[in-house]
């Protein structure tokens, strides 16, 4: 009997002393396929799967180099001070080469819906233009 409340008081010390290393935040995995911990821009579906809500092609004409999407219907987004050509481009089957999809000249009405298949790695490229930020915004 004795031993059975000296194994019971152990237990509950290892219960009520949480190490730091228990302290556990929620990880989801990004578009590039790392775990990083959950914020509005990297959720998780319905099926357990993370995606990207919104990515930054480029921001205040500076482009953000080739991204790695996580699938599905994207809204895509550009307003710039001055036009020249806004395009966005998705990574050929080849690997290397960038593939104009939509190119815009003036600002938007609205946003264009594009659809992109898991691992699509797209971009945009900014010819001519001043002050130009770039969205493509996941739709649920």
């Amino acid at each position: 009997m004795k031993l059975l409340r000296w194994a019971g008081a152990i237990a509950l010390a290892l219960i009520a002393t949480p190490a730091a290393s228990q302290t556990l935040t929620p990880q989801c995995r990004n578009a590039g396929g790392a775990y990083v911990p959950c914020t509005p821009t990297v959720q998780v579906d319905r099926n357990g799967n993370a995606y990207d809500t919104s990515v930054a092609l480029a921001s205040a004409n500076t482009p953000a180099g080739p991204i790695t999407l996580s699938g599905g219907t994207y809204a895509y987004s550009q307003l710039c001070a001055a036009y020249g050509s806004v395009a966005l481009r998705y990574r050929a089957a080849d690997g290397s080469t960038m593939i104009p999809l939509v190119t815009k000249v003036v600002a938007d009405a609205g946003a264009t819906a594009i659809q992109f298949g898991a691992g699509s790695v797209v971009d945009v490229a900014l010819t001519g233009t001043t002050g130009c930020n770039v969205t493509l915004s996941r739709v649920p």
